[in-house]
């Protein structure tokens, strides 16, 4: 049975092949984007990567969500139930990445045709109630984590990390050092924050 996660994806991979945007949004032609629901408006962010998506002719192919097939597969165990999700299409041989976070009512989907992607969506609030500097700081970030908003967007920021390297919570995020990689900031409603990482 698919969830609002897998229907959220297929939608969301089946536009990015066809050639639209994201959401109905008008891009500049990229072929990555993320997108989120909610009660309050979602989060969304339009992150631009090349891939061809057109056939022989140059002609866009037409995907639709029924095209798609997506799921989970747990790097360490193999376990289909959860781990890291995947989405393919019949006919389309390059790599479809994706990630997907949830946080309160908030589900946040990102796709990069041609490449990995990592998302998360965090609350400002629970990131702050649970801070452990120690936890979560590489050396030399303790700047960057002066205010709830800040520490929250640290955290979105290495989990997105973390899922576009496909390590999950295995690795520490005290070793992951956000200079290092190109993460983005995701439009996201009051009291969330939200980020998305690109190779």
């Amino acid at each position: 049975m698919a969830t609002d996660a897998d229907r959220a994806l297929r939608a969301q991979v089946a536009a990015l092949l066809s050639g639209g945007g994201v959401d109905g949004r008008a891009g500049d032609g990229g072929r990555a984007g993320a997108a989120g629901r909610s009660g309050d408006g979602g989060v969304e962010v339009d992150p631009r990567a090349g891939d061809d998506t057109s056939d022989s002719e140059g002609t866009a192919v037409e995907v639709t969500a029924a095209d798609v097939r997506t799921g989970r597969m747990c790097p360490a165990c193999g376990s289909s139930v959860h781990g890291r999700p995947w989405a393919r299409v019949p006919g389309h041989d390059g790599e479809i990445g994706v990630s997907l976070s949830r946080s309160g009512p908030h589900l946040l989907t990102a796709v990069r045709l041609g490449g990995g992607v990592g998302a998360d969506v965090e609350s400002i609030a629970a990131v702050d109630a649970g801070w452990d500097p120690g936890l979560v700081l590489a050396p030399g970030e303790e700047h960057l984590a002066r205010t709830p908003e800040a520490r929250a967007r640290l955290w979105a920021g290495k989990e997105a990390v973390l899922k576009l390297l496909g390590a999950g919570l295995r690795t520490p995020m005290s070793e992951v050092r956000l200079a290092d990689f190109d993460v983005r900031p995701v439009a996201s409603p009051p009291g969330f924050v939200a980020a998305v990482a690109l190779p």
